[in-house]
């Protein structure tokens, strides 16, 4: 999902700019609900570290990573700044550290099911009145298509067991600390993540500008498991949709 990339290619100037609009807002409406999920699920198990340091709040700037949203913006997929948890805080320590690593990503896939539901009700509406209406079809189509992408791209980037990310964080909340697995994922995640991201851009650029052999693609581990995940999970819910609404589309394709 590289569409900042493409999308001017595709697109005359006008439409790319509707199009790049509801990117950006599809952008924000995927990763500030994320991180403000973790904060209420802290301050719900008893740790009020994330009001303290301003993260319950919907201004965009408490909570976007530079290098995250470059990621998000030219990737398909990112992180924000992680929100501050003190474990010691929560009334039960597992169960607090679970819920709060979870949320994000619940709020993620949820996010995804209706941005799923919006893009099918959009398409059967189809586009009303002229040209300046179609602009408005077609900010809400990217719109609810971009949500459902970036929501299931970081779902599926967040839940991966490795440096930071919400799947480590969900594994160790109930794992003991001496479990060797868990210490080794602790030690040596991060490098391993940063090897399959910068894997990932190898393979993407060698592919497109680059002859290369076509297996090269199944080199490219975090590629296939976030295009086949996405088709997997986003492209199973828009089907879905897609079928009850009679609009005759693959969601698998879609995605």
């Amino acid at each position: 999902m590289y569409f900042v990339i493409d999308i001017f290619n595709i697109y005359g100037p006008e439409l790319a700019v509707v199009a790049l609009i509801a990117y950006i807002l599809a952008i924000y409406f995927a990763i500030v609900p994320h991180e403000i999920a973790h904060g209420l699920a802290a301050k719900w198990n008893g740790d009020l570290t994330a009001q303290v340091n301003g993260r319950l709040t919907l201004n965009p700037i408490a909570h976007i990573d530079p290098v995250g949203f470059l990621m998000l913006i030219f990737m398909g997929f990112g992180y924000a700044k992680p929100v501050p948890v003190n474990p010691y805080n929560f009334k039960v320590p597992r169960r607090g550290l679970f819920m709060t690593a979870i949320a994000g990503v619940t709020y993620n896939l949820a996010a995804m099911v209706i941005s799923c539901l919006f893009l099918a009700l959009i398409m059967f509406v189809g586009p009303l009145g002229g040209e300046f209406a179609l602009y408005f079809y077609y900010f809400f189509y990217w719109f609810f298509y971009l949500s459902a992408s970036i929501n299931v791209m970081l779902f599926l980037f967040n839940i991966i067991p490795l440096g930071a990310l919400d799947g480590f964080k969900i594994i160790e909340a109930y794992a003991n600390r001496d479990n060797k697995f868990v210490g080794f994922l602790r030690r040596y995640g991060s490098y391993i993540l940063i090897a399959l991201f910068v894997l990932h851009l190898l393979v993407y650029y060698m592919s497109a500008y680059m002859s290369v052999p076509s297996w090269l693609q199944y080199v490219d581990i975090l590629g296939l498991y976030l295009n086949y995940g996405s088709k997997g999970i986003a492209g199973s819910v828009q089907q879905l949709f897609n079928t009850i609404f009679g609009l005759g589309i693959s969601g698998w394709i879609m995605f």
